[in-house]
């Protein structure tokens, strides 16, 4: 009997790197503001901190694609894809938080 295991290296290369995207976007969100507003340069540590954990959850969404690309386990793709998707998510969360109150607002105000 000859089994064939599928790969599975990219797959979870890509759901650590969306695991530790979601960490850094979780770390923006809860640490307190006072460790975060330290220069870095120009930049704060918040600003760094948010495009990195963007930039991880992008990664981890091109890796899963890769991953699917190359015919490799799809649940550890789907992992990768889904992580990466919630680190971006929490980033622009309070975004669209703003977005939808805006839109109730003018709404109210043209009616």
């Amino acid at each position: 009997m000859d089994i064939v295991r599928q790969s599975r290296r990219l797959g979870i290369i890509g759901s650590v790197t969306g695991l530790l995207g979601l960490l850094v976007s979780a770390l923006t969100k809860l640490a307190p503001a006072a460790y975060l507003s330290g220069p870095v340069g120009q930049v704060t540590w918040d600003e760094v901190l948010s495009t990195g954990a963007a930039a991880l959850g992008v990664l981890a969404i091109a890796i899963a694609v890769l991953a699917v690309i190359f015919r490799e386990e799809k649940l550890l793709a789907g992992i990768a894809a889904v992580l990466g998707v919630a680190a971006i998510a929490v980033q622009v969360w309070w975004a669209l938080i703003l977005v939808a109150i805006a839109i109730v607002i003018l709404n109210g105000i043209v009616s």
